[in-house]
């Protein structure tokens, strides 16, 4: 079971994690659950700096999809197993936080521009678990 890590980076401050739900909840046009976890200062990652918060994301709409985000001073990194995870949850995450200043560099999928209840049948088909 692979885990895949994206980082999004920041030129200013990165956003809090109530500030990333917050604006997930609005481009998905759905409720999603923050779990906060509790974690030991000191911690300084590549790519997004002292690590000041980490928590999971879970959404019960996206298949019960769930993904770790941890907020650094410099980035964000959200850390997912894909057969967990619901390509469109992933990719809305990242387009949120591209929505809150970040840079990523990779091309998304289009259909982040929709919310869930938009989607297709076909684009909310559960055969991504088997890939």
């Amino acid at each position: 079971m692979a885990i895949i890590h994206y980082d999004v980076t920041f030129d200013s401050e990165s956003p809090s994690l109530n500030q990333i739900k917050d604006k997930l909840d609005t481009r998905m046009g759905l409720r999603t659950h923050l779990v906060k976890d509790s974690i030991e200062p000191g911690h300084l990652w590549p790519h997004i700096g002292q690590v000041r918060e980490s928590g999971t994301f879970e959404c019960d709409e996206c298949d019960d999809s769930d993904l770790e985000v941890t907020v650094g001073s410099s980035g964000v990194r959200i850390s997912c197993v894909p057969s967990s995870t619901h390509p469109y949850f992933r990719e809305s995450a990242l387009a949120a936080l591209i929505d809150l200043g970040g840079t990523f560099d990779a091309k998304l999928h289009a259909y982040i521009a929709k919310r869930w209840t938009e989607l297709s049948p076909s684009e909310k088909q559960v055969g991504w678990r088997t890939q």
